[in-house]
C-alpha cells in the first residue's frame, strides 16, 4: 500500500532519515531551498538558457530546443503518468520528525507521529530530479568540456528534494533514471542534426 506508514527499517526511510536529518547543517538549511524552488533560480536558469540560444550559434539553438522539450517530456511522463499510477505518499506525509521545508513559514520539525495535510501531491518519482537530469544530462553530454558544471546542478536540485522532506530517496533515482534516459535519447537525436557544427564555436562543447 502506497500510502501505508512505512517500515522504519527499510532501507528507503533509513536513506531517508540520514539525508533528511542526520546530516542537518545550516549550510544545506540555507542553501536547499534556494536551489529546489525554480522561483528563487529561474532567472540564472533563463539567462543561461539565453546565452546558449542567442551566442551558441546553429549547436546552441538545437540545444536550447531539445531542453524545452526534454522538460515537458520529463515533466508529463513523472507528473502526470506515472505519479497517478503509483500514488505513493510523501515521507512528510506518513513520516513522523521529518525536517520539512514549509515554504513561508521556514524550516520545521512535523509532528513526532505522522499527522499529513503538508503537500497534496504524490510522490513517485520526483519530478523535479527527472526534469533537472533530463535537461542538465543533456547539456553535459552536448557540451563535454562545460560538463561539471549541469551535472553538479543536476545533484544539487535532487538531492534538495530528499533534504527539504518531500520524497523518498527511490523517488529521486527512478526520477533521475527517467530523466537520464529521456537525455540519452535526446542526445542521440541531437547528435544526427545536420547543422554547421562548424560554425556553432561560440560555446564550445
Amino acid at each position: 500500500d502506497s500510502g501505508a506508514a512505512p517500515d522504519e527499517g527499510s532501507i528507503d526511510v533509513r536513506l531517508f532519515r540520514l539525508l533528511n536529518g542526520s546530516i542537518r547543517n545550516a549550510l544545506f538549511d540555507f542553501l536547499m531551498p534556494v536551489v529546489t524552488d525554480f522561483r528563487r533560480s529561474r532567472i540564472i536558469v533563463i539567462l543561461v538558457w539565453a546565452a546558449l540560444v542567442i551566442l551558441g550559434g546553429a549547436k546552441g539553438r538545437w540545444a536550447g530546443l531539445m531542453i524545452i522539450l526534454l522538460v515537458a517530456a520529463s515533466d508529463q511522463l513523472s507528473s502526470q503518468l506515472i505519479k497517478p499510477l503509483v500514488e505513493r505518499m510523501r515521507p512528510c506525509e506518513v513520516l513522523g520528525s521529518v525536517h520539512f521545508w514549509y515554504g513561508p513559514e521556514g524550516w520545521i520539525v512535523t509532528p513526532p507521529e505522522a499527522v499529513g495535510g503538508f503537500k497534496s501531491s504524490f510522490s513517485f518519482p520526483s519530478s523535479h530530479a527527472a526534469n533537472i537530469t533530463s535537461s542538465m544530462l543533456f547539456l553535459a553530454l552536448a557540451y563535454r568540456r562545460w560538463a561539471a558544471l549541469p551535472l553538479v546542478v543536476m545533484l544539487l536540485v535532487s538531492f534538495s528534494r530528499i533534504y527539504i522532506g518531500v520524497h523518498w530517496p527511490s523517488d529521486v533515482v527512478a526520477g533521475m533514471a527517467l530523466g537520464a534516459a529521456l537525455a540519452l535519447i535526446a542526445y542521440l537525436v541531437f547528435r544526427r542534426i545536420p547543422f554547421d557544427r562548424k560554425k556553432s564555436v561560440e560555446i564550445p562543447g
